[in-house]
């Protein structure tokens, strides 16, 4: 499993496993070295695909949040 495209509000799941649209989940990523937990929900499954989904990120802590936009510009500069 893969996170691609990855932002504060969502990101792109790339793994063969599908789920329905509207199905809450539970991400854990390994940004750097701390571990964060990335709630959301499926919004998009490219049907026939099987090439993996996209989520809405919600519910996102705050700490966990800072620590995300904090990885998202070390990686971008």
């Amino acid at each position: 499993m893969r996170l691609t495209d990855l932002s504060p509000t969502g990101c792109f799941v790339d793994t063969g496993m599908t789920f329905p649209e509207g199905t809450r989940i539970l991400l854990y990523a390994m940004l750097g070295d701390s571990e964060v937990a990335i709630p959301g929900r499926v919004v998009n499954t490219p049907a026939g695909t099987g090439f993996g989904f996209a989520i809405d990120v919600d519910q996102l802590e705050d700490s966990a949040r800072e620590r995300l936009e904090a990885y998202i510009k070390e990686r971008s500069s």
